[in-house]
C-alpha cells in the first residue's frame, strides 16, 4: 500500500553526482511505496508537501550558494515541515577523520536554516568521472532509515 506522504527532494548539482543521488533516493522512496518530486532549487514553485529532502554538492569547500540561498529565502516555508538535509563530498573519502570538519563547514550551514523542521542529516561520497554505484546501497539504506524517523516522529 502506498503512504499518502507527499516528498519533494530539492537540489542543485554542477557535474551531476548530486542529481545521481536524488535519482537513487528516489528509488528508494518508491521501493517503500512512497512518491517524490525531484526539483532543483530554481525550479521550486510549490511547498505543498509533507516532506521535504534538500541537498549540495560541496564545491570549495562549501555548499552550492544556490542551495544556501534557496534555505535562507523559503526558510518560513518550511515551519511545521519535516526536512532533511544531505551533502555530497569527495571528503568521504577520508573516512572518520573528515567528520567533524562534514559536519561543521558542510551539514552546519545547510542545517542551521531549516534547525526546527530537521530530522536528519547525510553525507555521501561524490564522484568526479564514473558513478560511484557503491553508494547507491548507502543512499538507499539512508532514505529508507529517514522514512522510518519520519514515521516515528508523526506517530
Amino acid at each position: 500500500m502506498r503512504e499518502k506522504l507527499k516528498v519533494c527532494i530539492i537540489y542543485d548539482t554542477k557535474r551531476g553526482s548530486t542529481e545521481r543521488i536524488v535519482e537513487w533516493m528516489k528509488e528508494g522512496l518508491m521501493g517503500a511505496g512512497i512518491s517524490a518530486d525531484l526539483k532543483k532549487v530554481d525550479r521550486v514553485d510549490n511547498f505543498d508537501y509533507d516532506f521535504f529532502i534538500i541537498g549540495s554538492p560541496i564545491y570549495w569547500e562549501k555548499p552550492l550558494k544556490s542551495v544556501v540561498n534557496f534555505l535562507s529565502e523559503n526558510k518560513d516555508k518550511f515551519k511545521g515541515k519535516k526536512v532533511a538535509i544531505f551533502v555530497v563530498c569527495l571528503a568521504k573519502l577520508f573516512g572518520h577523520f573528515t567528520e567533524r570538519h562534514v559536519k561543521n563547514h558542510y551539514l552546519k550551514p545547510l542545517e542551521e536554516k531549516v534547525s526546527g523542521s530537521l530530522i536528519k542529516s547525510g553525507v555521501f561520497k561524490g564522484w568526479l568521472k564514473k558513478p560511484s554505484y557503491s553508494e547507491k546501497k548507502n543512499v538507499i539504506k539512508w532514505i529508507r532509515e529517514m522514512v522510518q524517523e519520519r514515521k516515528r516522529l508523526s506517530q
